[in-house]
Order: C-alpha cells, then sequence, then structure tokens
C-alpha cells in the first residue's frame, strides 16, 4: 500500500533538476519568469546562474533591451526574444510570440528621461545623464535592482569615457572612467560597492562610450592611434588589438559585438558603403573577415548591426540610439522598426541576469 506521503508529492518532484534544467533553458524569457512560481525547485532551477548560461549557450533567443519612454507609462524597459522564426513585417512591427516580449520599469533617483543606456554586461546595464559629472546608475532590469555610483567634479580634467565592466574571477562589477587633463588620459576604475574611486594609471583617447563588451574586456575604436582598444576588467589592463588594413585611418568608425564576434564597423574608402568586419579569432589580425556592406540610409552612413535575424535581414541601430531598423542585404534596403508604437529609444544586444547584482 503507498504510504500518505508519498502520494502527496507533485509529479514535478519525480524529474531530475538536470532535465527540467534542460527543458526550461529552450524557452523565451517570459516564460522562464512565469515557471519561477511553479514550485521551489523550479524557483531554484531558474535562479541559479548555471541556468542562464545554459540557456545563452544554446543560441536559441537573442535578446534586445530597449530603454526609453514608451507608449505605457508605467514601462521604461522592454526586454525582446528573437528567434530564427521572428521577423519585421512591411508595416515595420516585429512578428515575435507572445511570449518574446517583457515591460517593465525601475525607479531612478534620476529622471528617467535625463539618463542614457550606456553600455550592458552580463544582463547588468549602465545609465548616465548627459551632465558629465552626473552619477551612474548600475541596474539589473528584470529584478528592478539598482545602485547609484557618485562622482565628485575633479579640478582641470574632463570626462572622456566610462563604462561598466566585470571581473570574472571575483564576480565583481566595476566601472571604467577615462579622464584627460591638460596633457594626457588617464584612467580610474570604480568597484561596485566601494565607493572608491582608483587610478590605474595612463589611458588612451576614447569616445564617450566605451564599445563592445566581450571577453571581459570594453572595447572602442581610436581613428589616432589606427587600432581597436581593450580594457581587461580582470587583470585591469589596456590591450591594443589591429583593425583591418584595409580600414586603418578611418576616422568613421564603431565597434560592436555581431553574431557573437568582435565587430569593426567603418565607412569604405569610397565613402558611401558600410563595411561589416568580424574577428573570427579573438585577438588575430589575420582572422578579420569583411561579412557584408551596407547602403546609406535615411541618417547615412552611421548604422551599427545589432543582430541577424532568420529571415536574413539585419537589425540595425543608428549608433545604439534614436531609431532601430531592418536592413535587407538582398533588396539593399531599410525599413523602420517599431516597438511597442515608439521608433525612438536606446538599444542593446543584451544577456539575462535573474539574480541580484
Amino acid at each position: 500500500m503507498m504510504k500518505k506521503e508519498e502520494s502527496n508529492r507533485s509529479p514535478f518532484e519525480e524529474v531530475p533538476s538536470s532535465i527540467i534544467c534542460d527543458i526550461l533553458s529552450r524557452l523565451p524569457i517570459k516564460a522562464c519568469l512565469n515557471c519561477k512560481f511553479v514550485c521551489k525547485e523550479w524557483y531554484h532551477v531558474v535562479m541559479n546562474p548555471v541556468f542562464m548560461e545554459l540557456r545563452r549557450s544554446r543560441n536559441f533567443y537573442f535578446t534586445l533591451l530597449f530603454y526609453g519612454k514608451f507608449c505605457n507609462s508605467t514601462t521604461n524597459f522592454i526586454l525582446l526574444d528573437l528567434d530564427n522564426a521572428s521577423s519585421v513585417d512591411n508595416m515595420g512591427n516585429v512578428c515575435v510570440s507572445v511570449d518574446a516580449m517583457v515591460r517593465f520599469k525601475s525607479e531612478f533617483n534620476i529622471p528617467n528621461w535625463k539618463l542614457h543606456l550606456v553600455n550592458q554586461c552580463n544582463g547588468v546595464i549602465c545609465l548616465k545623464a548627459r551632465e558629465m559629472w552626473s552619477p551612474y546608475v548600475i541596474c539589473n532590469p528584470l529584478t528592478c535592482q539598482f545602485v547609484t555610483v557618485k562622482q565628485s567634479r575633479k579640478p582641470f580634467h574632463s570626462l572622456q569615457g566610462y563604462g561598466l565592466g566585470c571581473c570574472p574571477v571575483s564576480g565583481q562589477f566595476k566601472i571604467l572612467r577615462i579622464l584627460m587633463t591638460k596633457f594626457k588620459y588617464v584612467a580610474e576604475i570604480q568597484t561596485l560597492g566601494t565607493d572608491e574611486w582608483r587610478s590605474i594609471g595612463d589611458a588612451h583617447i576614447c569616445k564617450e562610450r566605451l564599445g563592445a563588451y566581450m571577453h571581459d574586456s570594453l572595447h572602442w575604436y581610436s581613428s589616432k592611434d589606427h587600432c581597436i582598444w581593450s580594457f581587461h576588467f580582470g587583470n585591469e589592463q589596456f590591450l591594443c588589438v589591429p583593425v583591418p588594413d584595409d580600414t586603418k585611418g578611418n576616422a568613421s568608425a564603431d565597434v560592436v559585438v555581431f553574431d557573437s564576434y568582435l565587430c569593426f564597423s567603418c565607412i569604405s574608402k569610397e565613402g558611401y558603403q558600410r563595411e561589416i568586419w568580424l574577428m573570427k579569432v579573438y585577438g588575430m589580425k589575420d582572422s578579420w573577415v569583411k561579412q557584408f556592406v551596407m547602403e546609406k540610409g535615411e541618417f547615412g552612413l552611421l548604422y551599427v548591426p545589432l543582430l541577424r535575424m532568420g529571415s536574413g535581414e539585419i537589425l540595425v541601430s543608428f549608433r545604439g540610439r534614436c531609431n532601430l531598423l531592418a536592413y535587407d542585404l538582398k533588396s539593399e534596403t531599410y525599413k523602420k522598426v517599431k516597438v511597442d508604437g515608439v521608433s525612438s529609444f536606446d538599444v542593446v544586444t543584451c544577456d539575462i541576469k535573474l539574480n541580484e547584482l
């Protein structure tokens, strides 16, 4: 005869956690969030950092994070999961399943309309107002948890570049900022929770936002040095990554992550196309491959690629902000993409982090 306590066992408890993790990792993020509430075991599976690493490694979904003022006043973030079945219709609407989009709102000490999205690192994002010495807001959008990192004015210094990263050994998040004095560039870093900026020596010329984050490093292009500079958040060292020979001296170039590779996006020598180069083996100069070119659009040639859709179209943005477009490689045409009825916002490709900062 079956014992009473055995008869009350949930069917879910008979399934090994490894199998549950494998199944749930194939779902869109909205479904994963709902699965947290099924039972304690599923909650612990979904909240385990290993779960998100497994989900990311499968490459079933590519996630876009939008930040802006949307039609729904209770929303300032939208997460959009795209898979091989996703497409953009003739009206510019993204065709996805009902579980592909998650809307949510985070409250900051700084008015939302003042902030711009700087970069993302391991599912955590960095926001900042335009004023030079305004604080950084470090936020996990899905948990609504955030911290504010203050800056004090430094006489005879100007803020040139900044970005968020993570130490691969300690797992601690850090903010890098690059300052310019009268004679040189210097770098400072703050580990979240310390409230202290540490000097790490001389730095290199940079833009306002420090480009692509991959291999535990931030990357940005310097036309003056004819190279991509990177900063590793583990050893806190700068490294020069070579650019393709045919593109040296290109003043209008961007560094992003595209198709999981370091991507160098620049204007062609003729000046009427945008070239997209991928570094197939990270750090090896000879591994640069020109993947495709993009024609001029409404805003000229200042578009950078975000991701490749299953339909073959390339989602591009105007340097990470202002708008989102789909570029058709065959017809060489663009169409504006609408998200929640709004076509202007900050956008980045994003990992997902369900546990706390």
